[in-house]
């Protein structure tokens, strides 16, 4: 069997889900660690750092937790969430 022909794993299913935050570059460090402060709910990535995007990745049955602490972010360290986009109902 040559390179090509080489068997690759199966996925398990479980797809993960993202959440965009740009925030101030000096708080990046923090978004970190209070992320991992909170059982370490999601893997958090800085995708921009001269931006300030930071990325969480959570699973699909901790991902409504991921966005309410990232809700929170956006108010403790002023990060303004870019995906999801808050959904526009009329309440």
């Amino acid at each position: 069997m040559d390179k090509r022909e080489t068997k690759r794993p199966k996925r398990t299913g479980v797809a993960a889900k993202r959440i965009l935050l740009q925030c101030r570059p000096p708080v990046i460090a923090d978004v970190h660690a209070i992320v991992e402060a909170c059982d370490n709910l999601a893997v958090v990535r800085t995708l921009e750092p001269e931006m300030a995007v930071v990325e969480l990745i959570a699973t699909p049955d901790t991902f409504a937790d991921t966005l309410e602490l990232a809700k929170s972010l956006a108010r403790m360290v002023g990060a303004q969430i870019l995906h999801p986009r808050a959904s526009r109902s009329s309440s």
